[in-house]
């Protein structure tokens, strides 16, 4: 017969590096009855009903965080009712990995996932590791995310919108253990959904590339020197944009724009060269060129927001895509393969 532990967790403080990792200062509270400690934790009870420990990595419930890369212990209690129930508190600094989603650069989706389950010790294989409720709802407190000074943010009805998902996934080690005792092993698995601020970085990007794009309209007007020399400071300037964005691995939105608006601008400056000559520069011939150009220019942007209009759209598919992976299956249980492909 299973035995249930329910689960819940409270943030503190959270630092990010930039690189993948956050440190969180994070605190795990377990509840379960005090005849699990010994049969099933393979643990030894503590006399008193409280006890604490301060420094210590020490643990009755077997737990362990998937995707923390480092933890450091702060403090650890234990409280026993007279019902025979347990809260177990486990107070501790870790680092834990997320990923980011930079396809739609400067439109970014970023994922912070708590992995918490049993380390397959013991008959941890019969323990439903279940997320504690609150008013029907996960007990999830993430109020460090909802500070308007955080730079990860979520709003205060993150879980109805879905931005804090909270789920329990199974994972079948019956047939193929994986170096744990054989059995079905749950985990509890919080998801944090931010959605960067994008309007900074889509005006930096986007919007002064499009704009310094359209000071080729006065290029037939000044010499075939000056269209050069134009021609190579607004190539230059927007290349220079390149080389301040976030590293990624593949082509963004933002790179895209920014390219094919520098493959156009010398395209132009070829045009121009070939069309006004020393003596025709600035003349009446020219100045017709201008109005091809603004027809071009303008042609050119109306394009370019076509085409960020349909990125957008792309990556409010993807949010939406990300966050139906981690629907649940029945009441608050998830699929651990699919959420376990994503991060």
């Amino acid at each position: 017969m299973r035995k249930n532990v329910d689960h819940s967790f409270s943030l503190h403080n959270m630092t990010s590096d930039g690189g993948g990792r956050m440190k969180l200062h994070l605190v795990l509270k377990f509840w379960y009855h005090e005849s699990l400690i010994v049969e099933f934790f393979g643990a030894k009870k503590p006399e008193g009903k409280v006890e604490k420990r301060y420094g210590t990595a020490y643990r009755l419930f077997p737990y362990c965080i998937f995707n923390s890369i480092e933890e450091t212990p702060i403090s650890w209690t234990y409280q026993e009712n007279d019902q025979g129930m347990v809260y177990e508190r486990i107070e501790l600094f870790t680092t834990v990995t997320y990923v980011q989603y930079m396809r739609y650069y400067p439109f970014v989706l970023k994922l912070l996932n708590l992995k918490v389950g049993t380390d397959g010790t013991a008959r941890t294989g019969v323990i439903n590791l279940l997320p504690k409720l609150k008013n029907g709802k996960p007990d999830v407190d993430f109020g460090v995310f909802t500070k308007e000074t955080s730079e990860y943010r979520i709003p205060a009805t993150g879980i109805d919108t879905g931005d804090v998902i909270c789920r329990m996934v199974v994972r079948d080690l019956t047939e193929n253990t994986l170096g744990n005792l054989s059995g079905i092993y749950t985990r509890v698995y919080t998801v944090f959904v931010f959605e960067a601020l994008w309007l900074e970085n889509f005006a930096k990007y986007i919007v002064l590339s499009t704009i310094m794009m359209h000071l080729t309209i006065f290029l037939p007007k000044v010499g075939l020197a000056s269209t050069v020399g134009t021609v190579l400071a607004v190539a230059l300037t927007e290349v220079a944009l390149l080389f301040v964005m976030p590293p990624t691995d593949e082509l963004t939105t933002a790179e895209s724009v920014i390219i094919v608006q520098v493959l156009y601008v010398i395209s132009l400056a070829f045009v121009v060269g070939l069309v006004c000559d020393d003596e025709t520069f600035g003349t009446s011939e020219c100045a017709v060129q201008m109005w091809h150009m603004l027809i071009a220019n303008v042609v050119t942007t109306v394009c370019t927001v076509a085409w960020c209009v349909r990125e957008y759209r792309a990556y409010r598919r993807l949010v939406r895509l990300i966050k139906g992976k981690f629907k649940s299956v029945h009441a608050y249980v998830g699929m651990f393969k699919d959420i376990d492909k994503q991060i």
